[in-house]
């Protein structure tokens, strides 16, 4: 399929779903259409139904993990909210951990700079205390893209498995890589 056909109904797809959005606002549509496509659930099926039918030379790349997981080792980790906040002695880059569709993006009353990305493996991970995001809500992110660089020595970091907040004694080694 030739690039300006993909990007062609990718534009269509998403005019699409703004416009049906807009005319449910307004009243000239009655029913709760916009329910069905407004979890990041939703964007992520639309982004592999997409991606099917685009050839992504990038795909046959091959993905090495490295040691660190995550995030590369720090230095202290406590329980703060719904996740935990990892300290580190300097400022790291935030990493995309496998390919996903970045679905918030927002300054947050207790996060400060917060970014959730969901995972084509399901995993949802919020990262916040960030210093300045590299994508917008609902780009797509590859292994190893840059989401954000943090603020200061320290990020929160709440994961979701299956809808369910991940407990915050199960995060070390969630960020070492050894939970799946």
């Amino acid at each position: 399929m030739k690039w300006r056909m993909k990007w062609g109904i990718a534009f269509i797809l998403t005019v699409g779903v703004i416009g049906v959005a807009k005319m449910e606002g307004s009243g000239v549509i009655d029913k709760p259409v916009t329910q069905y496509v407004t979890t990041g659930e939703d964007f992520l099926a639309m982004k592999k139904w997409v991606s099917s039918m685009m050839d992504d030379p990038d795909n046959d790349t091959i993905l090495v993990s490295h040691q660190g997981g995550l995030l590369p080792a720090y230095e202290t980790m406590q329980p703060y909210k719904e996740g935990v906040l990892v300290s580190y002695s300097n400022s790291i880059p935030i990493t995309a951990q496998d390919n996903g569709l970045v679905v918030f993006t927002a300054i947050t009353r207790n996060t400060g700079k917060t970014l959730t990305v969901l995972y084509d493996n399901g995993d949802e991970v919020t990262y916040g205390f960030l210093g300045m995001l590299s994508k917008l809500p609902y780009t797509s992110v590859k292994t190893g893209d840059t989401l954000a660089l943090m603020g200061e020595e320290a990020i929160y970091i709440v994961v979701k498995q299956d809808g369910v907040n991940l407990d915050a004694s199960l995060l070390p080694e969630y960020l070492s890589g050894s939970v799946e």
